[in-house]
């Protein structure tokens, strides 16, 4: 600040005084940033800050991590490898849609552009990240390295039916993805997995022969576990919920399918702990929020009720886990599920001014 000469000196001394409070005030606002961890046990992101503990049920708070960049994380797009993690954003106010890479070790986020504005399947082997982008035309493949620079990018045409890639797995270093159809001359709809090495040169082609809408997979082993989302429309013209997992043996390519109990299953994970599946179903059009359970030793099934919080004023949280314990991160509460005596424990956020939690690393 310049001072004019002609200022008196009782005008500076109030003005000494006015900034010492400030910097007083500015430095206890400032006690709880870090700039960046050595060790911790769990970190929640929010749109402006990670917010860090050294214990998994947030009762040693060691601080807060400014992010250089608000973005907000899509929660169905992360991807795992080694000591990192992957995702794409939400749009920004600019309709821009970037893709993160996050250092586990010390929390760092890198961000680009995504290719083609979008990231619409996507997953990391650790060394480099695999994702798509969708037009009506044509599917662009986007192979980036570890500064999310593009090294490799091929675009497939469509020939007679519109192709939507949907997500990736990699089973013996090769790229599957799930890729939805539909045929131009007869309108039907399709499913088909393309085995892909990691230049996306198509190895071979699994036709699923489902006219219902499989949108998520996961692998177990040889073995994908496939969500059936919609199966087709009522008399109404409503969509109707699916209510069962494609199981897909990529070695005999034998299909089988397991009954699901809950309506419109959106997400699946796999627990390999506990041998376990995890599905997410749609919130709005089951009027909650819960997960169904299908334990692979025995299929039996079960559904996690997140009792509380309401479909018209939350959207579906992030999960992750760790042994036997179930962590669902809302925007505002971490709800943390015991499985082996089935209890939930609420934890408030905003005690840590945490608003828009939307990522959770528990180590």
């Amino acid at each position: 600040m310049i001072l004019k000469r002609n200022k008196r000196a009782m005008n500076f001394m109030l003005m000494l005084i006015s900034a010492c409070c400030c910097l007083i005030c500015l430095s206890a606002c400032q006690s709880n940033q870090v700039n960046s961890v050595d060790d911790y046990k769990m970190a929640i992101w929010d749109s402006d800050k990670i917010a860090v503990f050294d214990d998994y049920d947030l009762n040693e708070f060691k601080g807060n991590i400014a992010r250089k960049e608000k973005y907000i994380y899509w929660a169905e797009s992360f991807s795992e490898a080694g000591s990192y993690s992957t995702a794409k954003t939400k749009d920004t106010p600019a309709l821009k849609r970037f893709l993160g890479r996050i250092n586990k070790e010390n929390l760092t986020e890198t961000f680009k552009v995504a290719e083609g504005n979008d990231a619409y399947a996507s997953i990391t082997d650790g060394d480099y990240l695999y994702a798509t982008a969708v037009f009506t035309d044509r599917i662009e493949f986007y192979k980036y390295d570890n500064n999310l620079e593009v090294v490799t990018n091929v675009t497939m045409k469509n020939d007679g039916q519109l192709n939507a890639s949907q997500q990736f797995v990699i089973v013996d270093n090769y790229l599957y993805l799930l890729v939805t159809t539909l045929d131009l001359s007869t309108q039907v709809p399709n499913a088909e997995i393309w085995k892909m090495d990691k230049e996306f040169n198509i190895v071979e082609t699994y036709n699923l022969n489902e006219t219902s809408a499989y949108m998520r997979m996961v692998n177990v082993g040889d073995v994908l576990y496939i969500v059936e989302a919609l199966s087709g429309r009522n008399s109404d013209g409503e969509y109707k919920s699916g209510n069962k997992l494609l199981v897909f043996d990529l070695k005999s390519q034998n299909k089988n399918y397991i009954d699901i109990p809950d309506k419109y299953p959106t997400n699946i994970h796999y627990d390999a702990k506990n041998n376990q599946l995890i599905i997410e179903n749609e919130g709005l059009y089951n009027g909650e929020f819960s997960f169904t359970t299908v334990n692979l030793d025995n299929l039996e099934e079960d559904i996690i009720h997140l009792e509380g919080f309401s479909t018209e004023q939350y959207i579906a949280p992030y999960f992750t886990f760790k042994d036997n314990i179930y962590y669902f991160l809302f925007n505002d509460s971490l709800v943390k599920y015991d499985i082996v005596d089935k209890k939930q424990t609420i934890i408030n956020l905003e005690k840590y001014k945490i608003k828009d939690a939307h990522y959770l690393i528990v180590k």
